[in-house]
């Protein structure tokens, strides 16, 4: 049965060519018939937010807290996690300006949110909040591409179900916002069950910072966090990962332990504040080091898919990062497979 696909696409082309009706069916009409199609021209005479030249976080409150009013376009994939949490704040406000603005207990709830589960400082907040002159919501929702969107609120379900108790009053928000923009009810609950992917990993980062557990005594998934933590440091070259090296670290995280391509995201952009991999080497005795290494061949040998060499060898560089030898990850492995497979 054929199946209907929505491709967003941004091309840099020659001044001399003239996409019409007929170059899009010579190209793109080979994968299938066009229903409709809409272009776009001088899109770089636009002001965006997620390119490359968009505000970051290191930048003044001021310019932080117009990113929404003065772009035309918002695209998720580029926004570093401040930008995420203003843009999220401005949708918030947009969508409920009427209920912020008559109603001081309402908008102190909003504001509470994003103060406590955003970590949106008091300054930008205060700003956007009160601003008179933000967009109104056509205008708001015209700035984002379908998959833009979803990703946002994706983010936002995360934030708000990062708590250990979910809040009706938030759901219900966030619920409501989507609505308004033309979210279906099955479409929401899919969104909200990815944002609560992502909050379980939330959570067990939030446990392992505080170091109240043993390292090898944090529960199997947290423990299967904890590893994904290390290995996204072992992933980073000057503080950053590349794409190649992401590919490599999300496939052993999908493959191996089970968490999705979502879900990982969350490892991959956390930069701890410390070096994790550095405080279970150093915390850790050697038995405790060797159960974690243990666990990871258990996750390993359980799966039907094997590690690739470039998979392999982030393994290793993990193991000498926390003075782990070959030839006990070999034992360890030996043990993981007799625990596996009990004789």
């Amino acid at each position: 049965m054929p199946k209907k696909i929505k491709l967003d696409a941004i091309l840099t082309v020659d001044n001399e060519i003239i996409i019409d009706d007929a170059m899009l069916k010579r190209s793109l009409g080979l994968l299938g018939v066009i229903d409709s199609y809409n272009v776009e021209e001088n899109l770089g005479k636009n002001k965006t937010l997620g390119n490359d030249n968009a505000v970051g976080a290191g930048d003044s409150n001021a310019e932080i807290s117009e990113l929404v009013n003065n772009a035309n376009k918002i695209y998720y994939g580029n926004l570093t996690i401040i930008q995420r949490s203003v843009v999220a704040l401005s949708i918030f406000k947009i969508s409920n300006s009427e209920q912020i603005s008559s109603d001081p207990d309402y908008k102190e709830r909003i504001s509470s949110i994003f103060t406590q589960k955003f970590s949106v400082e008091t300054q930008i907040l205060d700003k956007i909040i009160n601003d008179s002159n933000s967009n109104d919501f056509e205008s708001l929702k015209n700035k984002f591409l379908e998959g833009d969107i979803t990703q946002l609120f994706i983010f936002i379900w995360e934030k708000i179900l990062t708590s250990d108790e979910e809040d009706p009053f938030e759901t219900e928000l966030v619920e409501s916002i989507q609505l308004k923009f033309g979210f279906e009810p099955a479409a929401i609950n899919e969104i909200k069950k990815q944002g609560n992917d992502r909050a379980k990993i939330a959570k067990s980062i939030k446990i392992i910072e505080s170091g109240s557990t043993a390292y090898n005594k944090l529960k199997a998934f947290e423990k299967t966090v904890l590893i994904g933590l290390m290995l996204g440091e072992c992933s980073r070259v000057d503080g950053n990962i590349s794409n190649e090296n992401q590919s490599r670290l999300r496939s052993i995280l999908s493959n191996q332990f089970g968490i999705t391509a979502n879900a990982a995201s969350v490892i991959l952009e956390k930069k701890m504040t410390d070096s994790i991999t550095k405080k279970v080497e150093q915390v850790e005795v050697y038995r405790e080091k060797y159960d974690l290494v243990e666990f990871v061949w258990e996750k390993v040998l359980s799966t039907e898919d094997s590690l690739n060499d470039d998979e392999m060898e982030l393994i290793r560089k993990w193991l000498r990062r926390i003075d782990i030898s070959d030839v006990e990850s070999q034992g360890a492995r030996r043990d993981a497979l007799e625990a596996i497979n009990p004789q």
